[in-house]
């Protein structure tokens, strides 16, 4: 029994030793080998280290610098012949179709070029027209609100006769401040309507400020002297209120013209060749009517009172109201074809 006793305890001392062994064989394999120190070795062959590659700079080349150009003598190529071959229809088109485009009239590509000058194109300077045009129709807007029963009695005056109509009459006479209103805007209307008809049929024979200038300054003095003639003549002959009536008869159509003129203007002024030819047949078609009718109102309110007939009024209207406004026209257009 003791020898069994020492044979296991000699096999437990020998199991343990080999665990030992093998454990510090163990942490010898995981060593760092940082840790681990090499042999020194005593050979003295060097070995061999690589040199840094060396490192080229990219020098940029100058943008304003010259580049040499090759001699132009030594790149020039002799040219065969600088004629170049006629382009034949016939490969793009065909025999029919190419025929036809060298031989049609309007095409005729195998004609001489025709050379076709033309000027420039500049349109006319409308501007200062359209301003005042503006500013006759502001002027317009104003005289309706600011006197809305005025413009209203001169409608009905004029469709109802106004010799008949006296108490409305009388009230239209009275307001002197808006009745000067009303004819200094006869006057703005008449005188762009009368530049547009001149320059229609007569082109530019003068500055356009100028001719508007003359136009406006004509109307205003012819009816001026007309005004204060007529009040000098019933004064003489003792019929001032047939004279005022007379007066009032005028300056009441010419209110009613320049009012029925503006659509005719602005179609004058801005529109095509031919709708203005349209529009001037209109225009004076409407200005004779309008000549007219206040003919026939005078006569009608002339007739009983100074007992004249017709002729008498006629060879008056003819003399003293259209044979002079064609004097002053023709003597002035005589007067700017001369200074052109």
């Amino acid at each position: 029994m003791n020898v069994l006793k020492r044979i296991v305890f000699v096999l437990l001392i020998m199991l343990g030793y080999v665990s030992t062994v093998a454990a510090q064989d163990d942490s010898l394999n995981r060593q760092d080998p940082a840790s681990v120190e090499l042999p020194v070795s005593t050979d003295t062959v060097p070995v061999p280290v690589k040199k840094p590659a060396p490192v080229i700079k990219k020098v940029k080349r100058d943008t304003l610098a010259p580049v040499p150009v090759a001699d132009s003598a030594k790149v020039m190529v002799a040219k065969k012949d600088s004629v170049v071959a006629p382009i034949v229809l016939n490969d793009a088109y065909g025999d029919f179709v190419s025929a036809y485009i060298t031989g049609h009239p309007w095409l005729a590509t195998g004609s001489d070029t025709i050379s076709m000058p033309s000027n420039r194109y500049t349109p006319p300077d409308k501007d200062w027209l359209f301003y005042s045009i503006c500013g006759v129709l502001f002027f317009l807007g104003i005289l309706k609100i600011g006197f809305p029963k005025y413009f209203q009695d001169v409608f009905i005056l004029f469709w109802r006769s106004a010799f008949r109509q006296k108490q409305i009459r009388d009230q239209l006479q009275q307001a002197g401040m808006t009745t000067l209103l009303f004819n200094i805007f006869f006057a703005c209307s008449t005188a762009i309507f009368l530049y547009l008809l001149v320059y229609y049929v007569k082109g530019n024979i003068a500055p356009p400020w100028l001719l508007l200038l003359i136009c406006f300054v004509g109307i205003a003095v012819l009816y001026i002297c007309k005004y204060f003639i007529l009040k000098v003549a019933g004064w003489m002959f003792d019929q001032e209120e047939v004279a005022n009536g007379y007066i009032f008869i005028v300056f009441l159509i010419n209110k009613v013209m320049a009012i029925l003129l503006i659509p005719f203007i602005l179609v004058l002024a801005f529109s095509d060749p031919g709708v203005q030819q349209v529009a001037f047949t209109a225009s004076i078609l409407l200005v004779i009517f309008l000549l007219l009718y206040r003919f026939v109102l005078s006569f009608s309110s002339l007739r009983n009172e100074l007992k004249i007939s017709g002729l008498h009024l006629l060879l008056y209207v003819l003399g003293f109201e259209i044979i002079p406004v064609m004097v002053i026209y023709k003597g002035l257009l005589h007067l700017f074809e001369r200074s052109s």
